[in-house]
């Protein structure tokens, strides 16, 4: 539960914007299906931004950078999810320069989504050899104190 500490807040929103997909609020007010999904991604970015505020004192840079690029990138699929509802396939007001927007913004969206796991990729190897590291010490120091033991005994 430890190695999790610093997810524990995108977890939890994770849960929560699953709840809000899982909810028909189309019965309640009138949006179409993707504000619908808007919503819930919407919500799971909130989660990197309040998980990384809250984690701030104990990531490094580059972590920061990942969690608020994570952060903005699900908030800007809400934001485009939101204000494009004719993104589905079936909507009647797609025009053949709203579905050449639609494959810019697809391409768009996959290269970010690449360099972002390249830059999460970078934070977990840093952060495991960052632990081998501390490992090391702590198993030279072991090792250490057992052979200067044995001298003092003999």
């Amino acid at each position: 539960m430890k190695e999790t500490r610093r997810y524990h807040l995108v977890i939890l929103f994770a849960l929560l914007s699953v709840g809000v997909w899982l909810t028909p609020v189309q019965h309640m007010i009138s949006i179409g299906r993707f504000q619908h999904y808007a919503m819930a991604v919407f919500l799971f970015s909130c989660g990197y931004f309040v998980q990384a505020g809250f984690s701030w004192k104990e990531l490094s840079k580059l972590a920061r950078f990942s969690y608020i690029a994570t952060g903005l990138f699900f908030a800007s699929v809400a934001a485009v999810f939101f204000q494009n509802p004719w993104l589905i396939d079936r909507a009647a007001v797609a025009s053949e320069e709203k579905m050449q927007m639609r494959t810019t913004m697809l391409i768009s969206y996959m290269v970010v989504s690449i360099m972002l796991g390249i830059v999460w990729l970078k934070v977990a190897y840093d952060e495991a050899m960052e632990k081998r590291n501390k490992q090391l010490e702590a198993g030279g120091e072991s090792v250490d104190k057992k052979s200067s033991q044995s001298t003092e005994v003999s």
